[in-house]
């Protein structure tokens, strides 16, 4: 049984928690989407969607629990999601698995690197190859992928993060050059620095509290991304129109060092 009966366009956040996720598939939703969040805890879903639907309209939002280090997990969502919804107009990859703390390569467990590019590059590759057939008969499509200034240059302690956003980049420029001509329009975000979430956020604010640094924590949104105008780039990119196609944006806080083009 249809879960779209309105048959609203449908837009999949993959990575959907608290922050950037979230953000994006509201402000895609009060543009009158409908929502599929994908991603492993489902409290967090729950609460998300719950929160979309109470603000929005009920029924906006559905979540599918996923496990973006196993391909079945992946396409078995995109599966229900089309069952449910129908086919997927956007794809935002928002999913991203890094340390707070780094390592050294050596000291960067097997395990560890290979379930993170999993996670940053692999479920990426899997759920474009998902949607990309619906799109491709629609003859329109947009993929937004949530990218790092990791995707750029390698940096200490990141051996498990940034190999699989350098990865994330060239999957973009790939898509770009088969399928743009066709009418989807792939776009790699870089987000240059910390955005004000739970994790890094909430790790900045504590360091400022610490060092007295009063002046940032009075001017917070000069010096960390807020996930809320993240959003609206999001929909901006989806809006463009396509004489002027964007594939690659990096986007910073005003007092940001501009740490992606060094």
């Amino acid at each position: 049984m249809s879960l779209n009966n309105s048959k609203k366009p449908v837009i999949a956040v993959v990575g959907a928690g608290p922050g950037i996720g979230e953000a994006v598939a509201r402000r895609f939703a009060n543009e009158g989407f409908v929502v599929a969040l994908l991603a492993r805890t489902e409290s967090v879903l729950k609460s998300i969607a719950h929160g979309i639907d109470n603000d929005v309209e009920k029924g906006t939002a559905h979540y599918y629990i996923t496990d973006l280090r196993i391909e079945n997990s992946v396409l078995s969502s995109f599966d229900q999601i089309r069952a449910d919804l129908g086919p997927v107009s956007v794809l935002v990859y928002n999913a991203g698995a890094r340390r707070v703390n780094g390592r050294s390569i050596l000291d960067t467990t097997t395990e560890e690197f290979e379930n993170f590019t999993k996670i940053n590059l692999f479920g990426a590759f899997w759920s474009c190859k998902c949607v990309l057939p619906d799109m491709l008969v629609a003859g329109k499509g947009t993929i937004l992928f949530t990218s790092a200034t990791g995707a750029l240059r390698g940096m200490p302690g990141l051996a498990s993060f940034s190999p699989g956003k350098f990865g994330l980049r060239s999957l973009c420029q790939v898509l770009t050059r088969e399928y743009q001509s066709r009418g989807i329009h792939s776009v790699n975000i870089i987000v240059d620095g910390p955005v004000d979430g739970k994790l890094i956020g909430g790790v900045v604010r504590r360091k400022w509290q610490r060092d007295g640094s009063e002046e940032k924590l009075k001017e917070v949104t000069s010096y960390l991304m807020q996930p809320s105008d993240l959003a609206e780039t999001y929909w901006f990119l989806h809006m463009q129109p396509r004489s002027t196609w964007t594939q690659e944006l990096d986007v910073r806080a005003m007092k940001e060092s501009m740490f992606s083009k060094l």
